[in-house]
């Protein structure tokens, strides 16, 4: 492995779905596991319909100040751990959408949740906002890109070369003030992940 420390883990199968469809790469945010509830429902959410769930984990004290190359490293290794010949779908959160570059370059098929498409916030990414913009707004192939426009980092109206759910009021993690509606736009995010996953892998 390279310097970049981080761990993959296998999600077990708690809740078996149908036929094996294929391997998910999942990267989280740099502070967003996929212990947290948007990324833990969409787990389940995929395993349901027979995909194979590869996680990312890492602390937040690993992620280095220039990211793309670690992100890129993480996604490689997912991937290196895959069944050979088989669909592979990503699905990553905010720092871990800097994989599109990589996505792209293996033409996977990809799930975008709240992509940094502004340098904002507490984590801006000088330098490299504008380049994944444009990267998942071109991206090769079938992709799903979810944002809420209370999320500083997202672009309201943003448009790309698949499909767009754009959450009104919902932040960077996709929540609201009140509790249930966040409950239920994850719930609602975990679905339409669950249908294009089913989508791609025909």
């Amino acid at each position: 492995m390279a310097e970049h420390e981080f761990t993959v883990r296998e999600v077990q199968v708690s809740y078996p779905g149908g036929d094996r469809r294929g391997t998910v790469l999942m990267l989280p945010g740099r502070a967003y596991s996929c212990d947290m509830s948007l990324l833990a429902w969409t787990t389940r959410a995929l395993q349901s319909i027979g995909w194979t769930v590869l996680q990312a984990e890492w602390d937040l004290s690993a992620v280095p100040a220039e990211p793309h190359a670690f992100i890129t490293d993480v996604a490689q290794q997912l991937d290196e751990r895959k069944r050979p010949a088989e669909p592979v779908l990503i699905v990553a959160k905010s720092l871990g959408t800097l994989a599109a570059h990589w996505g792209a370059e293996k033409g996977y098929p990809a799930v975008w949740l709240t992509p940094v498409l502004k340098a904002a916030g507490a984590y801006p990414l000088p330098g490299h906002s504008d380049a994944l913009a444009q990267r998942i707004r071109e991206y090769p192939t079938h992709n799903l890109v979810v944002g809420g426009t209370a999320d500083i980092s997202w672009q309201t109206g943003f448009r790309g070369t698949g499909q767009v759910l754009e959450i009104e009021g919902a932040d960077h993690s996709l929540e609201v003030a009140d509790w249930r509606t966040s409950v239920q736009q994850h719930e609602a995010v975990a679905a339409a992940v669950a249908h294009f996953a089913a989508g791609v892998a025909g």
